[in-house]
C-alpha cells in the first residue's frame, strides 16, 4: 500500500527516506550483538550508550514516516512492526519488567527484539537497496548470519561459551551448509533456528554466487563495448579525413 505524502514535505521525504532506511538497516546490524551482549549481563556503558542510540533511529524512523503522510493511522496500523520494535527495543525495558515481576519474559523479549528488528532490517535492505541486486544479496547474507548467532546465543548461550564472535562462526558455517560440527544446537528451538539458516543458506549463498559472477560477466561486456566503441569511433574519423581529402 502506498501512503501520500503531504506536499509540503515531498521533497524532504525524497531527499531523506532512502539515507534513513541505509541508517535503519545499519540499527537493525548493531542491534544483535547488542542484544546478545545483554543476555550474558554486559551493561557496560558502550552497550547502554549503543541501546539507547538504536532506540533512537528507530524512533526517527516511525516518526519521520508518521509526519509525513496523510494518512496517519492507517499507515501506523500498516506498519505496526515498527511500533512494536520500538516498544521492544525500549532501553528500559528489562527493568520494567523486574518490577512488575515478570524478570523471566526478559529473554522472550530479546528474541522478540532479535526477530522483529532482523524483518524491518530486511525490509529496509529492500528499499535502500532497490536495484542493486549484489548489494541486497549479500547484507541479506550478513543479516541472516548475525540474528542466527544472537538467536543461538540467547537460546544456548553454554553451546557457544557465551562468546558472540563464536556464535557467528557457527552460524557462517552452517548457512553455507559446510557444517565442521564443532559448535552443535543441542536444544529444539536452537536446531530450529539451525534448520532456518541451512534452507536459507542454500538459496541465498547460490544467489550470492550468481549475483558476483553476473556482475563480473556484465563488466567484462561493458569493456568489450565500449572497446568497440572507440573502434567505430576512430573507423568514423578515418572516414571523414578521407573524403576531406577528396
Amino acid at each position: 500500500m502506498t501512503f501520500t505524502t503531504k506536499a509540503k514535505y515531498s521533497a524532504i521525504r525524497k531527499k531523506y527516506e532512502g539515507p534513513l532506511d541505509a541508517l535503519v538497516v545499519l540499527a537493525a546490524v548493531a542491534t544483535l550483538p547488542i542484544v546478545a551482549a545483554q543476555a550474558r549481563g554486559d551493561g557496560t556503558s558502550w552497550v547502554v550508550a549503543g541501546d539507547w542510540l538504536i532506540w533512537a533511529v528507530f524512533v526517527l524512523d516511525y516518526l519521520f514516516m508518521v509526519l509525513t503522510v496523510e494518512e496517519r493511522w492507517a499507515y501506523t496500523r500498516r506498519n505496526w512492526l515498527k511500533v512494536l520494535i520500538i516498544v521492544l527495543s525500549f532501553p528500559l525495558m528489562p527493568e520494567l519488567l523486574a518490577l512488575v515481576r515478570m524478570a523471566r519474559l526478559a529473554r522472550l523479549v530479546r528474541l522478540s527484539r532479535v526477530i522483529t528488528v532482523a524483518t524491518r532490517g530486511l525490509h529496509a535492505a529492500k528499499s535502500s537497496l532497490a536495484g542493486k541486486s549484489l548489494m541486497y544479496v549479500a547484507s541479506t547474507t550478513g543479516l541472516l548470519v548475525i540474528t542466527g548467532a544472537s538467536l543461538l546465543l540467547i537460546l544456548e548461550p553454554a553451546t557457544v561459551h557465551e562468546d558472540f564472535w563464536g556464535s557467528v562462526w557457527w552460524a557462517m558455517v552452517t548457512v553455507t551448509t559446510v557444517g565442521y560440527g564443532d559448535i552443535a544446537p543441542a536444544t529444539l528451538p536452537g536446531r530450529l533456528v539451525a534448520v532456518v539458516l541451512m534452507l536459507s543458506g542454500l538459496g541465498l549463498i547460490s544467489t550470492l554466487a550468481a549475483s558476483i559472477s553476473a556482475y563480473f560477466i556484465g563488466s567484462e561486456r561493458e569493456t568489450e563495448f565500449q572497446t568497440i566503441t572507440e573502434r567505430l569511433e576512430r573507423i568514423e574519423g578515418m572516414l571523414k579525413d578521407i573524403r576531406a581529402r577528396e
